[in-house]
């Protein structure tokens, strides 16, 4: 989880044309320097370029056009309740108060390191009632966050301590979104009492300013919550559909 001594340049050159993406440097649907730019710039050859740009394109970031080049195509997406990040911080400046409870802590041996696994319910209480809207579950590398595990996550922020006690901020999210049959235990978790159905779950990854993998999550939600989703759709050269 942590980032190796010797990364490849490809995975340096990604890095920073994604920074520069979602900086807004290129916008969506602007097209990122070509090749021959990019080895200039980085001065290395077309096939690390190759590789770094691959690496976007599978993430969905950019799009090729044959005989044209590769074109952004991020899709700015917004969504009510909950976020794929601090739900304290998306709170902020609302009548409700985000809320957490400390299910579990563990930790736990994974590919070699030891990482620290927080279970949480999360949600929002107003003044006359508390609502949980999703079990959530980190897991984090304690060899570069040492201590995190003595921290008490029913009054702290994850997030917060993160920025404040680590100096890293988290920056992006990358999850993959399913419906998927959660256990017994996480239904009665939630309060589910309809019975077994399934619920939409969130499983990535998050990462700091330096596009360094911070956390491990899954995020199972009620079926309480709800989405707003917004998405821009750009034409962009070449499209013919």
């Amino acid at each position: 989880m942590s980032d190796a001594d010797f990364t490849p340049l490809y995975v340096h050159v990604s890095r920073q044309l994604r920074a520069q993406i979602l900086d807004g440097d290129y916008p969506s649907g602007a097209m990122i320097p070509s090749e021959h730019q990019l080895m200039k710039s980085f001065s290395t050859t077309r096939g690390t370029v190759r590789k770094a740009v691959d690496v976007l394109v599978n993430e969905g970031l950019v799009r090729r056009v044959h005989g044209k080049g590769c074109f952004v195509e991020l899709q700015p997406i917004r969504h009510s309740i909950l976020n794929f990040g601090s739900l304290t911080d998306s709170l902020r400046g609302r009548a409700e108060k985000a809320v957490s409870r400390v299910v579990s802590t563990r930790t736990v041996r994974t590919e070699g390191r030891d990482v620290f696994e927080l279970v949480r319910l999360r949600g929002i209480a107003s003044a006359t009632e508390t609502t949980f809207l999703s079990l959530d579950t980190s897991w984090i590398d304690l060899a570069r966050f040492s201590g995190i595990d003595a921290v008490d996550f029913e009054d702290e922020s994850l997030y917060r301590v993160f920025r404040e006690e680590y100096q890293t901020f988290p920056r992006r999210t990358r999850v993959a979104l399913s419906s998927q049959m959660p256990s017994a235990a996480e239904l009665e978790l939630l309060e589910e009492h309809s019975g077994p159905r399934g619920l939409l779950v969130a499983e990535g990854s998050a990462f700091d300013q330096d596009d360094i993998e911070i956390e491990r999550l899954k995020i199972v939600y009620s079926s309480r919550t709800e989405f707003t989703l917004t998405t821009a759709i750009t034409d962009l050269p070449g499209d013919q559909t």
